[in-house]
This record gives structure tokens, C-alpha cells and sequence, in this order.
């Protein structure tokens, strides 16, 4: 056997023994999140997916959720296309009407009638980074329900739907409820970091706000260095985590979705769990070379 042939057969044999103890770390990964789904008294539903390599890991995909305020994520990218397409200023001053103020998460509704006045992107910040819920009944009141819903059928999220204001009882009691599937959030996100939701400039703003520091359970799951640019959701019997996790070298996107719960606390330690065990698979691909050995930070 000539050198050529020899090496070639070497290098062969080495790449398969990198790859299978990648599909070992896989399996095992997989294996992994669906024992936390399936020992979970509620309904899970998973979508991640490694920005690097585009390897997925769905459970549950195409399930629909209701999505509490994950559904903000959607209001934020309207209100930035818009702002490209120069129908509205992101530094335009609108004064908070005293109708749109409701309660749940914010703060905005605790200050004076009339009395608040800010520009759409401070409008936004508050949307995003405390969760306002009058924030958010103004932002959809400028961009429209019904762009909003436009927009997404667009991108292909078909079963993702803006049906209803904040706190809005009797919508809900209706059955007009704001929805989505793990995996139309996973796609609508991976386009946000790949720059086909909106240019360049308003992603970096985007991901700005999104990445501002909050507590949340998808956080909770990555160590504090790294970066996350995520929104959480809750409701009676409903928990949701959405996001991207700037892991150094291996960035990936992970939306968790939960439904029929007993006890609502378990939504968030589920989705704690399923953020934490995502972060040490990628984070062991992220920093081991292709034989397994850890590599220096």
C-alpha cells in the first residue's frame, strides 16, 4: 500500500471516530431533553437550532401555544420593518393614552393619565426588558394587529398569530388568544440573526434591547458571561422561553414552550432545565476539538 493510500485511509478512520462520538454527544442530548419533556406533567414543546452547523433538536415542533408576551418579540419586529420602510420614526414622542393603560407586568400604567410621553423605541424597551403591557397596547396600536399578522404570514409563520391586545379577558374567554408553535418562533429568530427580518442596523438595535438584563428562566440556564437575547411569557397554566444564545463560536436559537400546567412554577423550571442542558451540549461542541479534547477558553 503506497503512503497516499495509507493516509487517506488514516484520515478516514480518525474522521469517523470524531464523528461517532459526535452522534454519541448527540444522542445523548436528545436523549436528555426528552426525558425532562417526557417526565413533565404538562405539554413541552422544543426548538433548537445551532446557527453554526443548522443542526436541530424538535420536540413537539408544530404544537400550538398560547405565548403570553413571547408574543412581543413579533410587535418589536413590525415596529422596526416599519421604521425601515420609513411608515413611522423609531424617535417619534407619543403620549401614553390613559385607555391603554392595563394592568399585569410594567410600570407604566402606575403613572399619571397623560402624563407619559416617550419615543416608540423607549416604548419598546419597556416592552421588552420589563415586560410593559401598556407599552404594548400603544406599539400595536401604531404598527396595526393586522401588519403585524401580515408580516408573519409572510415569513412563513403561519400558525403564529397577534389575536388580541394585552389583558384582554374577554378576547381570551373567546378564544382569540395569541399564538404560536416552537418551531415558527425558531425560524422567525434564526432570520433575525441571519438578517433577513430586517437590515442590518435594526437587528444590532434589536438584539440590543432584547440582550438588556432581565430575569428570566431561559437566562437562568446560561452562565451570566454570555449573552441572551430572549423574551419569557407566562399565564395561567402556560409558560414560554424564546431566544438566542450568543455562545462564543457556536450561537444557537432555543424556544421552549409549555401548556396545561398543574403547577405554573413547573413551566419555568422545565424550560431552566432545557436552557441549561442545551448550553452544555453546545458549549462542550464549542470548546472541545474533533477529537474530544477540551480546548482552552
Amino acid at each position: 500500500m503506497n503512503k497516499i493510500a495509507f493516509s487517506f485511509i488514516l484520515l478516514t478512520a480518525i474522521g469517523t471516530l470524531a464523528s461517532a462520538s459526535d452522534k454519541s454527544l448527540q444522542s445523548k442530548f436528545t436523549s436528555r431533553l426528552h426525558a425532562i419533556c417526557d417526565t413533565s406533567d404538562c405539554t413541552v414543546g422544543v426548538a433548537i437550532k445551532d446557527l453554526k452547523s443548522g443542526e436541530e433538536f424538535l420536540i413537539n415542533e408544530n404544537e400550538i401555544f398560547p405565548q403570553a408576551s413571547c408574543i412581543k418579540i413579533h410587535i418589536l419586529a413590525e415596529l422596526y420593518r416599519q421604521a425601515v420602510a420609513k411608515k413611522l420614526s423609531l424617535g417619534e414622542i407619543r403620549t401614553l393614552p390613559a385607555a391603554m393603560k392595563v394592568g399585569g407586568a410594567g410600570i407604566l400604567s402606575e403613572l399619571g393619565d397623560n402624563t407619559v410621553s416617550m419615543t416608540l423605541r423607549d416604548y419598546a424597551v419597556c416592552m421588552m426588558v420589563e415586560s410593559d403591557n401598556a407599552a404594548t397596547n400603544l406599539l400595536i396600536d401604531v404598527v396595526g394587529m393586522n401588519n403585524v399578522n401580515a408580516s408573519l404570514q409572510s415569513l412563513g409563520a403561519t400558525r403564529t398569530k397577534l389575536q388580541r391586545v394585552m389583558m384582554d379577558a374577554k378576547a381570551s374567554a373567546e378564544g382569540r388568544e395569541n399564538i404560536s408553535t416552537p418551531h415558527d418562533v425558531m425560524m422567525v429568530l434564526e432570520r433575525l440573526e441571519n438578517g433577513s427580518l430586517v437590515n442590518s442596523q435594526s437587528r444590532i438595535d434589536m438584539v440590543a434591547i432584547m440582550c438588556k438584563e432581565k430575569k428570566t428562566p431561559l437566562r437562568e440556564g446560561v452562565p451570566a458571561p454570555v449573552k441572551v437575547a430572549d423574551k419569557s411569557g407566562e399565564l395561567d397554566g402556560v409558560r414560554c422561553g424564546v431566544g438566542i444564545v450568543y455562545l462564543e463560536n457556536n450561537p444557537y436559537v432555543i424556544c421552549v414552550m409549555t401548556k396545561m400546567l398543574a403547577n405554573d412554577e413547573d413551566g419555568s423550571r422545565i424550560i431552566s432545565l432545557i436552557s441549561q442542558a442545551t448550553y452544555d451540549y453546545f458549549e462542550r461542541k464549542a470548546h472541545s476539538n474533533e477529537y474530544g479534547r477540551r480546548t482552552p477558553k
